[in-house]
């Protein structure tokens, strides 16, 4: 099951806002023991504390709860948007993204898939807020993200953007050094 949650937090003249709004959306396929290091070296290398979710998100927003705060790391900045990896309790791989650098104004997002799935497809996300708005997806490792074609950026080599008001591309395939990986655009977010 992939799983998909946003926070958004606004600031107002006198009060602070807060609205949670929680989607999940069922995909094929069931999880397997393999763990996320098997897909995503990244995970086996030791947590630093840069990759370590901002306090703000990881005490006590939904985001926070979804992943194991031992298992995230840090995957780059670009644009509006800081992105980390992590594991859920179920062992799925997790992409997160925070848009704001403060309590007070951000918005969050988490999309987990369980590792049977990930290698294929990987996991995509959108987070839309007042702060901005963000396309990311995580790759397996052995994915050569920059034959992914027009319209995506490499932040790193299991991170790849795409401009989240763009119309979906046809979705692209290409070898990688595990098979065939298959990335499907994510329909626009609306602005919030």
């Amino acid at each position: 099951m992939r799983k998909s949650f946003s926070l958004v937090a606004a600031v107002g003249v006198a009060a602070t806002a807060i609205g949670l709004s929680l989607v999940a959306a069922a995909q094929a396929g069931t999880a397997t023991s393999a763990g996320a290091a098997e897909h995503m070296s990244l995970m086996s290398q030791k947590q630093t504390a840069a990759d370590h979710l901002p306090e703000f998100i990881s005490a006590g927003t939904e985001v926070g709860e979804l992943v194991a705060p031992a298992t995230t790391r840090r995957l780059g900045s670009s644009g509006a948007g800081t992105y980390w990896s992590g594991t859920d309790a179920n062992g799925e791989l997790c992409l997160i993204t925070v848009i704001g650098d403060t309590a007070a104004d951000f918005v969050a997002g988490a999309s987990c898939a369980p590792p049977s799935d990930f290698p294929a497809k990987g996991v995509g996300l959108q987070v839309a807020g007042p702060p901005g708005a963000s396309e990311a997806y995580l790759l397996p490792d052995g994915v050569p993200a920059a034959q992914l074609g027009e319209g995506y950026t490499v932040v790193s080599p299991n991170l790849v953007l795409s401009d989240p008001a763009a119309e979906p591309s046809e979705p692209r395939s290409v070898t990688g050094t595990r098979g065939t990986f298959t990335l499907s655009d994510l329909t626009p977010t609306p602005a919030q």
